[in-house]
């Protein structure tokens, strides 16, 4: 029998939008009961509207809003697998009473609102500790939860530019630019399944829960690490360098067969450019002064860029990937994304699930970066819908009888449906 790494782990999950929705869905892979909490009034704004304005259907499967927008959004859909949905309006004093209720039989909570929000309502981490002081308290904020900025709000794309990283990003003669994946979400989600591990060995050794600040701001500076280094010692401000880099050479993007076709390739040392020159089809290049030494390569980067490009344009990405990759040398295939969901490789590794939802149809979902040989991963269920286990939750696990719920219902501290969606 399967027995996943944290199976017998409750999660209540009290995120929205990416960076927590990821780590939540990480867990969840990983065995854990994920409970996801929202509310008619205010649900994950990552499910869009409840009727979606013009020009946002691109947002939901080919186009088409649906008869239920809010389950059926990529952006939610595709961080929400493997959880299950309690609608619950902890603005009101039952949904709060049965929100600490949930905490109580909880081993964990992960939420991302500002700092000061939980706190208000007063479900902050001295309130969930009172009534349950072995739960783990995740708080996943953009600037933490202390300091002069604490309530400041934020997006992945705002922070790649507050904590410096936009900085290094883009063209020497141009403007700072976004990578447009919006770094600071899914690294920080996946850095506080990393934490939440470290807190839960802590637990196990204590008998105690504890509060995790973790700041999103904080996580994104530390990925600058050398270039801090750098003006720390030197006082030299590190400017964007676009496909280029400090310590290899060649290192850049070159254009092969087809159309938008690109391959990547990094050279570190001297005994990569050799096996550089080999692929090639030029030896003699290795001992050609202009590119002997990793300085010289630096200086002489345009000539060899020219020389690449005119062999790689010539052959298909994946094509020197593998020749390049065969002598030693790091390159890669650029991939578009319907080549990343068909690449062989990913196949192979068993990092896609393919998953039915029944709003959007069948689609590829992406799983774990990381494999444990003891215990393999859940395999993806689909993104509930809004309250699809409120009984569930507040029968099964806090003992609610029908018409208990039923009342909740008619009072609209639960529902199924966002409050002015229509019937």
């Amino acid at each position: 029998m399967t027995t996943h790494a944290l199976a017998g782990l409750r999660i209540l999950d009290m995120t929205q939008v990416a960076v927590g929705p990821y780590a939540t869905m990480l867990l969840g892979f990983m065995g854990a009961e994920v409970i996801k909490v929202e509310s008619c009034s205010r649900m994950d704004i990552s499910r869009g509207q409840a009727r979606p304005a013009s020009g946002s259907a691109a947002l939901y499967p080919h186009g088409d809003i649906g008869e239920r927008p809010w389950d059926r959004t990529g952006h939610y859909i595709h961080r929400n697998v493997n959880k299950r949905s309690l609608t619950l309006d902890v603005a009101a004093p039952r949904g709060k009473e049965l929100l600490l209720q949930l905490a109580a039989k909880c081993d964990v909570l992960v939420e991302n609102y500002r700092a000061s929000v939980m706190d208000r309502l007063g479900l902050g981490y001295a309130a969930i500790s009172q009534v349950n002081p072995r739960l783990i308290y995740v708080k996943i904020s953009s600037q933490g939860a202390t300091g002069p900025e604490k309530d400041y709000g934020s997006l992945g794309s705002t922070l790649e530019q507050t904590a410096g990283l936009a900085s290094i990003t883009g063209y020497g003669d141009g403007i700072p630019l976004m990578t447009n994946e919006t770094f600071p979400d899914p690294v920080v989600g996946m850095l506080a399944v990393g934490a939440l591990m470290a807190a839960l060995r802590q637990r196990r050794q204590t008998g105690r829960g504890t509060l995790i600040d973790l700041a999103q701001r904080e996580v994104t500076a530390a990925m600058l690490g050398e270039y801090i280094l750098a003006h720390s010692t030197t006082g030299n401000v590190p400017g964007p360098m676009g496909n280029r880099h400090p310590h290899m050479a060649p290192q850049g993007v070159y254009r092969c067969l087809g159309e938008d076709m690109w391959v990547s390739i990094s050279v570190a040392n001297d005994t990569q450019w050799r096996g550089l020159c080999q692929a090639i089809g030029q030896p003699q290049l290795a001992q050609d002064t202009r590119f002997a030494t990793l300085p010289a390569r630096h200086e002489h980067a345009d000539d060899i860029d020219a020389i690449l490009s005119a062999w790689t344009c010539e052959r298909e990405h994946y094509q020197v990937m593998h020749m390049l990759q065969a002598h030693g040398v790091p390159a890669g295939a650029v991939l578009q994304g319907g080549e990343t969901i068909a690449d062989p490789h990913l196949y192979a590794r068993g990092f896609w699930d393919t998953v039915n939802h029944p709003e959007s149809g069948p689609y590829q979902q992406v799983t774990t970066p990381w494999q444990l040989s003891q215990s393999p991963r859940r395999t993806a269920t689909p993104a509930p819908s809004l309250g699809q286990h409120n009984a569930y939750v507040l029968g099964e696990i806090l003992g609610l009888s029908e018409q208990d719920i039923a009342t909740l219902a008619q009072e609209g501290i639960i529902g199924t449906r966002p409050i002015g969606a229509g019937t």
